[in-house]
């Protein structure tokens, strides 16, 4: 029965003290067998791997440490190249995937200001007018009984729930973790694109420089088809020496042909990467990257991963909102009470609705308790449990592929400074093979065509070179993404 309603009534108070009395036993004693179904026994929540149970000691053995060398947030600036740093500044400001992770930052605020309402009080102007005709046995004495009248109420509602178990405050924590995952979120796919620009932008530096060696290995051959044909015409070739010739070099302008293919290719896919066409990526000139600095890890790994990679805090913050979601599921199982007022006026016939004499007040609580909707709680309670053993699982699994990520990169690292090694060596010597026949050359103790096969180690060597250096700028751009990119550390309280 509504306060409304209960003006015209009062007379029934006494009569229903003992009825109301009656209630208020039956929903203490409902609440507590209905909060017993707040429990799952069934249910062994798991629990978050901790950093420090991801042991990494001899993995990262070789790597070197310093305690400064975690990423700048603009980290790409150390190669020097003013070209790539423009690339970076289009891709922050109109890249799609980051509009994307904006909007969904948006969403999630709009979400938590939201679940923000309930903790505040509620009021609302109403204003209603109804056309009846009142009944000739009713409540209403003549003239009202058995004629037409209009009534009408215009107030200000107030209402305000209590919030004894804490459902509200913990939907609205829920959100807010919500929040703070998705904007870490957000980082996570500015790094992400980060990365992928540079990466694009090392493989556009690559393709010059195999299109380098590809050209000039076309000019060798051209040479030896040129010489092998003048020994032809004087008899000290065979036709089918020619035509081995022949066929080199066109396998090589081919190889060419490929080589301009693909740096097309790479600059049209930098040109989507920074959010424009592909002509954009037309106008890039050949990069001037600076050497590759030497891979160094932070002293406090795996630990400050925790706080230092962006995807593995936003589901930490998952983790964070599924708890608080557990704990609000649990609250909806107790008696909701809140506090209703009014303040307005009231008449039968409008003619007297703001006369002070129609003035209406009226407060009181009201109390809601879930007794027959048991089912309808517990699916909505194992929901959210089942949302909390995803969310742990998924925050285990980041962080695990987090801390291996770093360990690969020092794995390959360490690889390829063996290869680089190897390579240059290799490099060297065939440039001094490659000197000595000239020289021989030069001196009539050898053929012109050994001194082109010499040349042609050389250049074989030169794009293995380029390969590598390629390899090693992806890795320094790989273990920026492992250590987080300059991200501030950033974790739930307690973690």
């Amino acid at each position: 029965m509504s306060v409304r309603e209960g003006q015209g009534l009062s007379t029934l108070g006494k009569r229903g003290y003992a009825a109301r009395h009656a209630a208020t036993v039956l929903a203490a004693v409902s609440s507590v067998f209905v909060a017993g179904c707040a429990t799952n026994r069934d249910w062994h929540p798991p629990r978050p791997v901790t950093p420090n149970s991801l042991t990494a000691d001899r993995a990262l053995a070789t790597a070197q440490t310093n305690e400064d060398a975690w990423p700048e947030d603009d980290w790409w600036r150390a190669y020097g190249d003013p070209q790539l740093d423009a690339l970076m500044g289009e891709a922050l400001a109109g890249s799609p995937s980051l509009q994307v992770a904006q909007a969904r930052l948006r969403s999630a605020q709009a979400e938590a200001t939201r679940a923000s309402g309930p903790r505040f009080p509620s009021t609302a102007v109403h204003a209603e007018t109804t056309r009846q005709r009142y009944s000739e046995n009713g409540l209403y004495p003549a003239p009202y009984a058995g004629n037409y009248f209009t009534d009408g109420r215009v107030a200000l509602d107030f209402s305000y729930d209590l919030d004894f178990w804490g459902r509200n405050r913990e939907v609205l924590e829920s959100a807010r973790a919500n929040v703070r995952a998705a904007e870490a979120d957000h980082a996570a796919a500015r790094l992400a694109l980060t990365v992928a620009v540079a990466r694009a932008y090392f493989n556009l530096d690559l393709q010059f420089a195999l299109l380098d060696v590809s050209k000039g290995s076309l000019e060798q051959q051209s040479s030896i088809l040129d010489l092998t044909q003048q020994r032809a015409s004087r008899g000290l070739e065979n036709i089918a020496r020619v035509k081995q010739s022949e066929a080199n070099v066109a396998l090589t302008r081919a190889g060419v042909e490929y080589v301009e293919a693909s740096i097309k290719l790479v600059r049209a896919q930098l040109g989507a990467l920074v959010g424009a066409g592909p002509d954009r990526g037309a106008d890039l000139q050949r990069p001037h990257i600076a050497g590759p600095n030497k891979a160094e890890l932070p002293s406090t790994l795996p630990a400050d991963l925790l706080g230092r990679r962006p995807d593995v805090v936003a589901q930490r913050w998952r983790v964070e909102s599924a708890t608080r979601g557990v704990a609000a599921a649990e609250a909806a199982f107790y008696p909701n009470v809140n506090l209703a007022a009014f303040a307005g006026f009231q008449t039968v016939g409008l003619s007297k609705l703001f006369n002070g004499g129609s003035a209406i007040v009226g407060a009181g609580p009201a109390l809601s308790l879930p007794v027959f909707n048991r089912r309808e709680l517990r699916g909505a309670l194992q929901s959210q449990q089942a949302q909390y053993d995803l969310s742990i699982a998924q925050y285990n699994q980041t962080l695990i592929d987090a801390v291996n990520e770093v360990a690969n990169v020092v794995t390959n690292w360490d690889g390829l400074v063996k290869e680089a090694g190897d390579a240059r060596i290799a490099e060297d010597a065939a440039q001094t093979a490659y000197s000595i026949t000239k020289e021989r050359y030069r001196a009539g103790l050898d053929n012109y065509l050994t001194v082109l096969t010499s040349e042609n180690e050389v250049f074989l060597t030169q794009a293995i070179r380029a390969q590598l250096l390629a390899r090693e700028l992806n890795l320094t751009a790989d273990l920026v993404r492992a250590l987080g990119g300059g991200y501030p550390a950033s974790a739930p309280a307690g973690n």
